[in-house]
């Protein structure tokens, strides 16, 4: 059917960022070949799946039966089943130190594989947890005093390769090459980023900044802390999210450690 007016600003702008996209590469790799060759070369999904069973299998293996980690492999397992349904929107309340991270990431693993969805894009609203969010997915700890001894055995998680790190605060010392220019337009397994960096794309026209719009077509978006998206702009960044699950095969999985209060 016909796209309703309101949504054609969103299909200009993914027209838009995958001439925006195509223009780039092109220009790279006939001005600078060497960066051009240093692209991609990520693990699949598949692969990084593999890595994150095997991770949590050990994880909970190694967990002593308390009540909360009962409840914390509850919580694994419904996300993991549902992740069989079919692509759409869906919520995961969980309560701090359910294990609500590691838990949207299996839904997201699952549901990527099982509809053929080509990314993991992790929206947080606080840098200090991106960074603490990120180092899990890369090493499987955030403990700094562990990832050097994590490395050296090769036990990592995901490994720095198929994580990119997108926010300000990240220290361009501690990127490599091939992270750079993932940030550019989001062209690898897992993203990282502020929610503030992926609405802002949603709604950019600057060439640069939309780069990376089109490949959040058939992505798995997670929103953390859904809560914190600001009132004033509600109505607006619901819409996109609407018109990528409607259009552009995204979808949503909206968490929140805060549950809504029952109303009459």
């Amino acid at each position: 059917g016909k796209l309703p007016e309101e949504h054609l600003h969103l299909w200009i702008r993914m027209l838009f960022s995958c001439l925006v996209d195509a223009d780039f590469l092109d220009t790279e790799m006939f001005m600078e070949p060497e960066k051009a060759e240093s692209r991609g070369g990520h693990a699949s999904l598949a692969a990084l799946k593999k890595r994150f069973d095997a991770y949590m299998e050990r994880k909970v293996s190694e967990a002593e039966d308390s009540l909360i980690n009962r409840q914390r492999r509850e919580i694994l397992e419904q996300c993991r089943r549902k992740a069989a349904e079919k692509p759409g929107f869906y919520t995961l309340t969980v309560p701090t130190g359910g294990g609500k991270t590691l838990s949207s990431m299996a839904f997201a693993l699952e549901h990527a594989l099982a509809h053929n969805k080509r990314r993991i894009i992790m929206a947080i609203p606080y840098t200090s947890i991106i960074e603490q969010t990120a180092k899990v997915f890369k090493y499987g700890t955030d403990d700094e005093s562990r990832i050097a001894e994590i490395l050296a055995a090769g036990e990592e998680l995901f490994g720095e390769d198929n994580v990119v790190e997108h926010h300000s605060n990240l220290d361009p010392d501690k990127e490599d090459a091939r992270s750079r220019l993932a940030s550019e337009n989001w062209d690898a397994p897992v993203i990282v980023t502020t929610a503030v960096q992926f609405f802002e794309s949603l709604f950019s026209s600057k060439p640069s900044r939309c780069r990376k719009l089109h490949n959040l077509a058939k992505s798995v978006v997670i929103l953390d802390e859904a809560q914190m998206l600001p009132i004033r702009f509600l109505i607006p960044c619901v819409q996109a999210l609407q018109e990528l699950s409607a259009n552009y095969g995204a979808t949503l999985l909206l968490c929140t450690a805060t549950a809504v209060p029952a109303t009459d």
